[in-house]
C-alpha cells in the first residue's frame, strides 16, 4: 500500500487489547483488532526520518511516533466518516548534527476524514485525508506547534474481517492505515521560527502473511475456549 522503503525488525506486541506484529520488509500499516473501529487507538504510527529542523535554533525533531489516544467525536456526512481524536507525537530532539539532546513530546488533536465510509462497523477500503492537526509541546523553554501544511495530507485505511469472519461478527479484524502528512512547524520565542516539512510518512509495520495466519489462529482459538467456558 504505502510507498515506503525503510525496514522494520521483527517484533510482537499487544497494545490496548489489539495484537500487533511487526516484520522485516517494506512498511505497511496493519494491526489485528477485535473491533472494526477507526482510528486504531493506542497504536503507534511511525514517522521515519527528520520531522523538521530549525537551523537558527540549532535543533531538529527526529523520527517519532504518532498515537491516537481517544476519540473526541465521530460523525458521518456526505463525504464519509469525520473523526476528531486526541493524539500525541513522541520523537527525539537533536542538534543539527543529529546528536540526541532530549525528547520531543507534542499533544493535541487530529481530525481525519474517511472518504466514503457510511457507518462505524463497515468493512472495506477507503481513501483518507487529514483535515486538521493541532499538536504542541515544550522545546528548549519555548513551544513547538505542529499544524497541517497547505499541501493536502492524504492516506488510506481498510478494515477487513480476518479468517472468514463477516462484518457483523466481533472479530478479529485486520485494520490498515497510513498517512503522507505535510506539516507546518513553528517555534515561538523572541524571533518566531517556522519551517515546512512533508511528506512525512506515518504507518504501522504490517505482519508477514505467515505470522498473520498464526495470530489469527491463536485469537480464534481463544475465542473458542471462551465460548466453551460459558457452556453448561
Amino acid at each position: 500500500m504505502p510507498r515506503q522503503h525503510s525496514l522494520y525488525t521483527t517484533c510482537a506486541a499487544v497494545v490496548l487489547g489489539a495484537a500487533m506484529l511487526c516484520a522485516s520488509g517494506p512498511a505497511r500499516a496493519a494491526i489485528i483488532s477485535p473491533t472494526p473501529t477507526l482510528p486504531p487507538l493506542g497504536v503507534g504510527f511511525a514517522a521515519a526520518g527528520v520531522v523538521g529542523c530549525f537551523p537558527a535554533a540549532g535543533v531538529c525533531g527526529e523520527s517519532g511516533v504518532l498515537t491516537f489516544t481517544s476519540v473526541v467525536s465521530s460523525t458521518f456526512n456526505p463525504s464519509g466518516q469525520d473523526i476528531v481524536a486526541n493524539a500525541s507525537f513522541t520523537g527525539e530532539l537533536t542538534t543539527l548534527l543529529h546528536v540526541p539532546i532530549g525528547t520531543l513530546q507534542l499533544t493535541g488533536t487530529v481530525e481525519e476524514e474517511v472518504l466514503g465510509r457510511t457507518f462505524s462497523t463497515e468493512t472495506g477500503t477507503w481513501s483518507t485525508q487529514l483535515v486538521a492537526v493541532s499538536l504542541s509541546g515544550p522545546v528548549l523553554g519555548h513551544t513547538l506547534s505542529m499544524t497541517l501544511g497547505s499541501t493536502p495530507s492524504t492516506g488510506g485505511a481498510s478494515v477487513e474481517p480476518l479468517s472468514g469472519n463477516t462484518s457483523d461478527e466481533k472479530g478479529p479484524f485486520v485494520i490498515t492505515s497510513f498517512f503522507d502528512v505535510f506539516v507546518d512547524l513553528s517555534l515561538d520565542g523572541p524571533t518566531p521560527l517556522n519551517t515546512t516539512r512533508g511528506p512525512v510518512h506515518l504507518a504501522v509495520p504490517a505482519p508477514e502473511p505467515a505470522s498473520l495466519a498464526l495470530l489469527a489462529g491463536a485469537m480464534l482459538g481463544l475465542a473458542a475456549v471462551r465460548r466453551g467456558r460459558v457452556r453448561p
